[in-house]
């Protein structure tokens, strides 16, 4: 039976505001796996997350940019309101969302909180910002990478960080890239060779 637990839901594409300033090289060394990930799977620049990484912690921006989005507001007005000292819970509730509802994802297995039947304890406590910031990172790296969330709450119960646990199935997704189209090149070489033997065989009846 699959239990209900807290996590995120997706919505529509925000970008930031025109005053929002994301001059910023784009060779900049602060662009790494992590951040492709979160870009990529927000569908927005990864120079722009690099930006928002810069004002707020980087394990959080996943959270501005599902508030964001789920609330129609532009990424800046979220991480002010962050930076200004608000907790996620309040911020939820600034943008007219329920954070009892919002956060919600199924496992195959029963967790301790904020896992599992922390469903029910949720309903009379409010989540704590490390909570929130576990459960959304948890919903995004289960999406991003298409595996269940079981499978990164038990790497992040191993102690694996999100980043950690982003590289490992990038890395795995670059094998399996570089295995498949190094398996194509060998049935092209292949089928070429079988080419070639047939040309030096040539027709039997024109001997």
């Amino acid at each position: 039976m699959k239990t209900t637990v807290y996590a995120f839901v997706l919505a529509g594409t925000l970008l930031f505001g025109s005053n929002f300033d994301i001059g910023i090289s784009g060779s900049d060394g602060n662009i790494d796996g992590f951040s492709l990930s979160i870009g990529e799977y927000y569908q927005v620049p990864q120079r722009e997350v690099v930006v928002v990484e810069r004002r707020i912690p980087r394990e959080e921006v996943g959270v501005a940019y599902y508030l964001a989005r789920h609330s129609h507001r532009n990424v800046e007005y979220i991480t002010n309101l962050r930076l200004r000292g608000q907790s996620w819970w309040d911020i939820t509730l600034r943008l007219g969302l329920n954070p009892r509802n919002i956060y919600v994802i199924n496992t195959a297995h029963s967790y301790g909180p904020p896992y599992g039947k922390a469903y029910g304890y949720n309903k009379k406590h409010r989540l704590y910002d490390r909570e929130i910031v576990d459960l959304v990172n948890v919903r995004f790296l289960s999406d991003y990478h298409r595996i269940s969330p079981d499978e990164v709450i038990e790497r992040r119960r191993g102690g694996d960080h999100y980043d950690r646990i982003d590289r490992h199935y990038r890395d795995n997704r670059k094998e399996i890239r570089e295995d498949r189209r190094e398996r194509k090149e060998d049935r092209k070489e292949s089928r070429d060779d079988r080419k070639e033997g047939n040309k030096g065989h040539g027709n039997p009846h024109d001997r």
